[in-house]
C-alpha cells in the first residue's frame, strides 16, 4: 500500500474492495478514540483520514454504493467546503435524533452487515444503532481489527511525553480524598467496581496531566476503581518515579495500558457489579464484561450503566480550582488586551494582515504570559464570509486578508499551569476595523443583549441549561434572527475546554443535568449570515450564589460571575437598543476588566488602550462623560 492524502478517492476505492472481500455492505468510521474523546491524537484521526473533513465532530459511512458524512450544524458548511461533492454527501445531525441510523436502516440493501471498530464507538451509540438497524434485518459487526490500521500506512505515531502531577494547592483535593468521594458514590449505586474511560476523568481523579491529545492536557489511560484498590493503566514510557511514588501514597497501583483488557476479563468472571458510563465506555469494553457477547467464557459479573460519578464531582469546582481559573483568565486578559490593542493599531496603519498572521500574533501574546502551556483549541480567526463558518480555522487556501468593510471574529483560548496558576480559557470577541453598517450594529447589539440577559440571570438551584437558553436567544428572535449552536458549555480546571455534564442549549436533553453552584460555563450567543459575516460574544463564567431579598421555600438562587476579562466592541453597539440596565451591565463589566487588569499591563500604550476601551459606553460612543473622569 502507498500513502494517500486524507480523503483520497483511492482510499474510498480500497475500502470498497475490502467491504466486498469481507461480505460487508458498509463501514462506519467515527471521530472518537478508544476513550470517546472529543479531541483525539493525530494518530486517531481516522475519520479525517478517510474523508478529508477536519472538524472535531462527525461520522463517515462508506458503503458499496455511496459515502456520507454526518456532522452537526457547527460544521456542515465546513464539511461541504472540504469534501468532494462527487464522492461525499454531507448530512446534518439533528441533536438527540438518530438521523444516521434511520438513514442507514432505510437505505441499505436488505440484511446488510455494517462494520465498525468497537473501540471507537460508545456503548450508548452502539445501542441506538442496533435498536434501529436490527429490526430492519441489518447487523452491526464489531471488528477485531480495523481495515484502516492496514490502509493508513503513514499514520502518525503516538506521543510519548511524560505525565506530570498537579499539587494540591491547584487541585484542592488529594487523590486519596477524591477516591473516597468516588467510592462513596459507588456505594450509593451499589457498585463494586468503576471503569474510568474518559481521559479527563482519569486526569481529574489522579491529579495528573499529560500531552497526548492536541489542545488538551491529557494522557491516554484508564483507571479501575474498587472499594479497596485503584489501578492506573498507562504506557510505561509516560510515567516517572515522581508520579508513581505520589500515586502510591494514595494506594494507586500503576500497570501497562494494555493490561486493562486482561484485568477486565478477570473481573468479569467474579460475582461483582461493575459500573460503566455508557456514553464514555467503548462498545468493546462493554463486550468484555457482557455475558451476551462472550457466551463461551465464564462471565458472572453484573454491568451497571450510569453516568460516571466523576462527571459530577469534576464539574463542580472547589475553591482552589476556582482560584486557579481566575488567575488564568487574568493572565489571558492581559494577552487578549495586548492583542486587541495591537490589531487595531496594525489595521489603522494599513499594514496587510491575514487571518493566519493575526492568530499567530495572538498566540505570541499568550506565550509571554508566565505559566502559558498552549492553546485550548485551534484559534478561530475569521474575517467576512469566513466568520459564518461557525468553527472555521484558517488554512493556506482559505486565508483572507483582514479588511475594513466586514467583521472579524476571533475565538481562542489557552491552558495555563505553573506554581501560581492552573486554568483553561475560552473567549470570543468580534471586531470591525472600519465603520460598521447599521445592520452589523443592530445584529451585534442583539447578540450582546442576549449575552447580558443570560450573564445577569438569577435562577433557582436545579434549573437546567435548556431552561436558561431562551434568555440568550430572545433578543435575536424578536428580530427574526437566531444561531445554530449551543449557548454554553462547561470548561475544565486546567482540563478540557468542553466539559459536561451541563449544557446551555435550545435542544432538550434526557436527562438534562441542572446548573449547580461551582460549575463553570461559557456564555456565547452569536449570529451568522452565510456568505457575509459571523459574530459571537463569549465569556467564561462561574456559577455562584445570588444575593436575593427573599428565599422562596428555602430555595437557593444562583447567578453567573464572569471570569473572562476583555473589552467589548463599543463601535458595534447601537446604544439606543440597550436598556439602561443593559448599558449599566456593560459599564460594570468594563469597570471590572479595568480594575483587574490595569495593574498587570507592562506596556503603557496597551494600558492606555485598555483605559479608553473600558470607559462608560456613552463616553466611548458619543464622547460624553456623565461623571468624574476615572483615575488611573
Amino acid at each position: 500500500l502507498m500513502a494517500n492524502p486524507a480523503g483520497s478517492p483511492l482510499t474510498i476505492a480500497w475500502i470498497r474492495d475490502w467491504l466486498r472481500a469481507k461480505g460487508y455492505e458498509a463501514l462506519i468510521v467515527t471521530s472518537e478514540d478508544a476513550h470517546q474523546s472529543e479531541y483525539v491524537a493525530d494518530c486517531d484521526k481516522k475519520r479525517e483520514f478517510v474523508s478529508g473533513f477536519s472538524g472535531s465532530a462527525g461520522t463517515a459511512v462508506i458503503s458499496l454504493s455511496g459515502a456520507w458524512l454526518w456532522t452537526d450544524s457547527r460544521y456542515t458548511l465546513q464539511a461541504k467546503q472540504q469534501l468532494d461533492p462527487d464522492v461525499w454527501s454531507v448530512q446534518q445531525i439533528m441533536p438527540r435524533q438518530p438521523s444516521m441510523a434511520n438513514f442507514l436502516a432505510a437505505n441499505l440493501p436488505p440484511n446488510s452487515k455494517v462494520a465498525l471498530d468497537p473501540w471507537l464507538l460508545p456503548l450508548s451509540t452502539a445501542r441506538i444503532l442496533e435498536s434501529i438497524l436490527n429490526p430492519k434485518g441489518h447487523v452491526l459487526v464489531p471488528l477485531t481489527q480495523s481495515p484502516l490500521d492496514e490502509l493508513w500506512v503513514d499514520r502518525p505515531v503516538i506521543t510519548s511525553a511524560a505525565a506530570f502531577g498537579l499539587p494540591i494547592h491547584h487541585t484542592g483535593l488529594s487523590v486519596t480524598q477524591k477516591l473516597t468521594k468516588v467510592r462513596d458514590e459507588m456505594q450509593t449505586l451499589s457498585a463494586d467496581a468503576l471503569v474510568v474511560s474518559a481521559l479527563d476523568e482519569v486526569a481529574w481523579l489522579l491529579n495528573v496531566r499529560g500531552q497526548d491529545i492536541p489542545y488538551n492536557p491529557l494522557i491516554v489511560s484508564y483507571a479501575l476503581i474498587t472499594a479497596t484498590t485503584a489501578v492506573w493503566y498507562v504506557r510505561a514510557d509516560q510515567i516517572t518515579d515522581k508520579v508513581v511514588d505520589g500515586l502510591a501514597a494514595s494506594q494507586v497501583a500503576v500497570k501497562d495500558y494494555l493490561a486493562i483488557t486482561h484485568d477486565l476479563t478477570q473481573l468479569a468472571a467474579l460475582d461483582t457489579t461493575i459500573l460503566i458510563d455508557p456514553s464514555k465506555c467503548s462498545w468493546h469494553v462493554y463486550n468484555l464484561l457482557s455475558v451476551a457477547n462472550r457466551p463461551t467464557a465464564e462471565v458472572r459479573c453484573k454491568v451497571l450503566e450510569n453516568v460516571s460519578p466523576i462527571t459530577w464531582l469534576k464539574s463542580i469546582k472547589n475553591a482552589a480550582e476556582i482560584k486557579g481559573m481566575r488567575e488564568a483568565h487574568m493572565r489571558d486578559g492581559v494577552a487578549l488586551c495586548s492583542f486587541m490593542s495591537w490589531i487595531e493599531e496594525t489595521m489603522k496603519s494599513g499594514k496587510p494582515l491575514t487571518e493566519i498572521t493575526a492568530a499567530a500574533k495572538l498566540e505570541n501574546f499568550r506565550k509571554v504570559q508566565e505559566g502559558y502551556i498552549g492553546p485550548s483549541f485551534t484559534t478561530i480567526s475569521s474575517y467576512g464570509a469566513n466568520g459564518a463558518v461557525i468553527h472555521y480555522h484558517p488554512t493556506e487556501t482559505t486565508n483572507k486578508l483582514l479588511g475594513h468593510d466586514s467583521l472579524y471574529l476571533c475565538d481562542s483560548g489557552g491552558h495555563y499551569c505553573s506554581e501560581t496558576v492552573a486554568g483553561t480559557t475560552d473567549v470570543t470577541r468580534t471586531f470591525h476595523f472600519g465603520t460598521p453598517s447599521e445592520h452589523h450594529k443592530k445584529c451585534y447589539t442583539r447578540v450582546l443583549k442576549g449575552h447580558i440577559a443570560l450573564s445577569s440571570a438569577v435562577f433557582p438551584d436545579g434549573t437546567t441549561g435548556h431552561t436558561l437558553d431562551i434568555l440568550a436567544r430572545t433578543p435575536l428572535w424578536q428580530a427574526g434572527l437566531d444561531y445554530k449552536h449551543g449557548t454554553g458549555h462547561g470548561v475544565g480546571a486546567f482540563l478540557c475546554v468542553h466539559e459536561g455534564p451541563q449544557l446551555i442549549s435550545y435542544f432538550p436533553r434526557d436527562p438534562d443535568p441542572p446548573i449547580k453552584e461551582g460549575m463553570s460555563s461559557s456564555i456565547e450567543p452569536g449570529y451568522y449570515e452565510q456568505g457575509n459575516f459571523g459574530m459571537r460574544i463569549e465569556n467564561v463564567a462561574i456559577v455562584t450564589k445570588a444575593a436575593t431579598d427573599h428565599t422562596f421555600e428555602d430555595t437557593s438562587f444562583l447567578t453567573f460571575e464572569a471570569l473572562t476579562l476583555a473589552p467589548l466592541s463599543a463601535k458595534l453597539i447601537e446604544l439606543p437598543l440597550l436598556t439602561p440596565d443593559e448599558a449599566g451591565w456593560v459599564d460594570a463589566y468594563h469597570e471590572l476588566v479595568w480594575t483587574r487588569l490595569q495593574g498587570r499591563m507592562k506596556d503603557d500604550a496597551t494600558r492606555q488602550w485598555l483605559r479608553k476601551n473600558t470607559l462608560p459606553l456613552v463616553e466611548q460612543i458619543y464622547g460624553e462623560c456623565p461623571g468624574e473622569p476615572r483615575e488611573e
